[in-house]
């Protein structure tokens, strides 16, 4: 099983990078030279921004996790040392948490 959570976890590492890559190349097409056109321009910066710092910080989040199945820390509660719940995993694979100790 965490042979398979990190070839799965491994793939969507590669599809962030992906899109960071995808964001950068965007930035560095260049501006239009029509003021009207750098507005909106502007307002997509942002979104791209956004998803850029989201998908970087499921990278790192996913990196930890790795990391955590290699030393077979995966899936326990940093905090109290219990099992983190699998459905909790389902949802939050990069949970370092169980759901007493997250709230």
């Amino acid at each position: 099983m965490s042979e398979v959570l990190k070839v799965e976890f491994t793939k969507r590492i590669v599809e962030l990078q992906s899109r960071v890559t995808s964001i950068h190349d965007d930035f560095a097409e260049g501006r239009n030279a029509d003021w009207s056109e750098q507005a909106g321009e502007r307002e997509n910066d942002e979104v791209l921004n956004a998803l850029e710092f989201e998908a970087k910080i499921e990278i790192q989040q996913l990196s930890n996790a790795i990391t955590r199945i290699e030393n077979g820390s995966y899936g326990i509660c940093q905090d109290c040392g219990e099992d983190i719940a699998r459905e909790r995993l389902k949802v939050q694979p990069a949970a370092t948490k169980c759901i007493q100790c997250a709230d």
